[in-house]
């Protein structure tokens, strides 16, 4: 579970300091699908990074499953992160000399995995995501749908408690955009709590819940019935 109170963050230089985040009070509960929306410039990537312990913030504090990530070391916090969240971001960030199975495999090596562990999550997340037949493949043989699946199998292959998504859809088609998402409903309902950043109002309606966010201030929370959309079958996305 995610829970907020009263999260400030501030950008300072020498003239200026923007306010990114205002007294910030959310929860997300676990299992929750959730859609943030706001305009450019509106703090969502902050919270997001924020979420995801990539940030700080300078006033409130967050708790990730009832632990306070407040004055955690850097080495607590990266432990903490790999151990609970995954992350989905809009430019797939792929190593392109590597296989699909060796791009998936990576972070788990940090993690301290063993050979036998590594192989079978890396597996099991491909076959999740319908890739399981191209794990020899580079990223350059791919479509950008299916380069995106890889990255949310990365993701997944840390069996994350959280996935947190940064517009996953951005650089897609309408078509593969909606295989993603529906591959990301997928996920969630297997129990992985999503909170996806989008600036697509029909996306954001895929999901349960809607967030917003204007000018690093909640705005409304809204909880949604999901859109009924037809499952794609489209093969090879």
């Amino acid at each position: 579970m995610i829970k907020i109170n009263n999260l400030s963050k501030i950008f300072r230089t020498d003239l200026i300091e923007t306010h990114a985040l205002r007294q910030i009070n959310l929860q997300v509960n676990e299992g929750e699908f959730a859609a943030l929306t706001g305009p450019s410039g509106s703090g969502k990537s902050t919270l997001l990074n924020v979420l995801g312990t990539l940030e700080s913030f300078d006033q409130g504090d967050y708790l990730l499953d009832g632990r306070s990530v407040k004055g955690l070391s850097d080495r607590e916090l990266s432990a903490l992160r790999n151990e609970k969240i995954g992350f989905i971001f809009q430019g797939f960030n792929l190593i392109k000399d590597f296989s699909l199975f060796d791009n998936i495999e990576l972070p788990l090596r940090y993690r301290g995995f063993s050979a036998a562990e590594r192989k079978r999550r890396v597996e099991h997340a491909l076959e999740t995501v319908g890739l399981a037949a191209r794990r020899d493949y580079h990223p350059s043989q791919l479509s950008g749908g299916q380069q995106q699946r890889v990255a949310i199998a990365r993701a997944i292959a840390g069996e994350p408690r959280i996935l947190l998504a940064d517009e996953p859809t951005g650089n897609l088609d309408s078509l593969m955009a909606r295989q993603v998402m529906e591959l990301l409903e997928k996920i969630n309902q297997q129990g992985c709590t999503i909170l996806m950043v989008t600036h697509d109002p029909d996306q954001a309606r895929r999901a349960n819940r809607h967030i917003q966010i204007v000018d690093g201030q909640l705005n409304d929370a809204t909880l949604y019935e999901p859109l009924g959309y037809e499952p794609l079958t489209a093969a090879g996305a």
